[in-house]
C-alpha cells in the first residue's frame, strides 16, 4: 500500500504555512501529556508495537519516525459505537444484555462509575468542549486518556482506553472486555478463535488493560475472566438490501499478567537507550526498508 500526505498547507507547528510534503519524520517528538515534560506516556498500542518489532517502536515512538499509514477500518468503528451505545442504555438502568442473558450470564450488567475522572497528577479531566469533568468510564473509554497508570516509581505512565468493562454482580468483580468486527463465513467458537498469530495481540491487549485497571484504587475487585465480543458478518444472505447482518459471540478468555512487568521494563530499557536495537526478522517494515535502502543509495550516487 502507498499511503500518500495530504495535499495543502500545515495549519499548526513549526512548519505552519508551508506547503505540506511527506517528511517520514517528526519534527515536533513530545512524550507528555497534560503539560507535565517529566514523564514519558505510552500506549498499549506502543506496548504492542514493541512486541512486535523492538526497532520500530524505537525508531517511531522515540525518534520520531511516520511510518506510512493504513485506511481507518470505518465498519469496526462503527460497530463499536453502535455497541457502545446499546451497552451504555443497559448500563443506565443498570441492567444485563440480551447477548449476555443468552450465555446464562444475566448475573453481569455494564458497570458504571459516576465518579469523577482523574489523571495521574490527581487533576479532573475535563473535555475541551463541554469544560464538564469526565465520569471515570466516559474518561476510560476515550482515546486520549484511558485508563491511566504510573509504572512503579517511573516517570513512565502507561495508558489504554477500553471498549467496556462489566459487573459480575454476585462476586462484586470487574470484567474487561473488547469489541471485535470482522467478515467470515465461518460460524465464531470459542474453540476455534484464538488460531492464527495475530489473536496473540488480542490477548495481550487485554492482559494491558487489566494491569491498569488493578491500578485504579478501586472498591470493586479486577476479575482474570475476561471477553472478546466479535460480532461477524458471514455475507450468506442472497441480497444486500442496504444492510449486513451480524452475528454475536462471546469468546472467553483468562487474562495472563504475570509476565508483563518484565516485559514493560524491557520496553522502557530500550526507549532510554540510545542505541537503535535489532529489527524483528519477521518484520515487513524493516525489510522493505533495507531493500529501499540500497535502491536510494545506488541513485544518490
Amino acid at each position: 500500500m502507498i499511503d500518500l500526505e495530504k495535499e495543502g498547507i500545515y495549519k499548526r507547528g513549526k512548519r505552519k504555512g508551508q506547503e505540506r510534503s511527506a517528511l517520514g519524520i517528526s519534527d515536533e517528538v513530545s512524550f507528555s501529556k497534560y503539560g507535565n515534560t517529566e514523564d514519558i506516556w505510552l500506549s498499549r498500542s506502543a506496548f504492542d508495537d514493541f512486541k512486535k518489532c523492538k526497532r520500530c517502536f524505537y525508531l517511531i515512538r522515540k525518534r520520531g519516525f511516520i511510518p506510512p499509514g493504513i485506511p481507518a477500518f470505518t465498519i469496526n468503528s462503527t460497530t463499536d459505537k453502535l455497541l457502545k451505545k446499546e451497552f451504555d442504555e443497559c448500563r443506565k438502568k443498570q441492567k444485563s444484555h440480551q447477548i449476555l442473558i443468552d450465555k446464562k450470564l444475566e448475573h453481569v450488567i455494564p458497570y458504571q462509575n459516576n465518579e469523577t475522572a482523574v489523571n495521574v497528577y490527581g487533576d479532573p479531566i475535563i473535555p475541551s468542549k463541554s469544560k464538564i469533568p469526565y465520569e471515570k468510564m466516559d474518561a476510560w473509554r476515550t482515546n486520549a486518556h484511558g485508563l491511566q497508570a504510573r509504572f512503579k516509581k517511573t516517570n513512565f505512565v502507561l495508558f489504554g482506553s477500553v471498549d467496556d468493562i462489566w459487573l459480575n454482580t454476585k462476586s462484586n468483580s470487574l470484567i474487561l472486555v473488547d469489541y471485535k468486527s470482522q467478515a467470515n463465513e465461518k460460524s465464531v467458537s470459542q474453540e476455534t478463535y484464538w488460531e492464527g498469530d495475530f489473536k496473540i495481540g488480542y490477548q495481550r491487549q487485554l492482559d494491558f488493560y487489566f494491569y491498569l485497571l488493578t491500578h485504579q484504587d478501586l472498591k470493586e475487585k479486577v476479575s482474570d475472566d475476561a471477553y472478546l465480543l466479535v460480532v461477524n458478518a458471514r455475507g450468506l444472505e442472497d441480497k444486500f438490501e442496504n444492510k449486513l447482518l451480524f452475528e454475536p459471540t462471546l469468546i472467553h478468555t483468562k487474562v495472563k499478567f504475570n509476565y508483563l512487568e518484565k516485559e514493560i521494563e524491557e520496553m522502557i530499557k530500550v526507549f532510554n537507550s540510545d542505541d537503535v536495537p535489532e529489527s524483528n526478522k519477521l518484520c515487513k517494515n524493516c525489510a522493505y526498508a533495507r531493500q529501499r535502502s540500497v535502491i536510494d543509495k545506488l541513485k544518490n550516487e
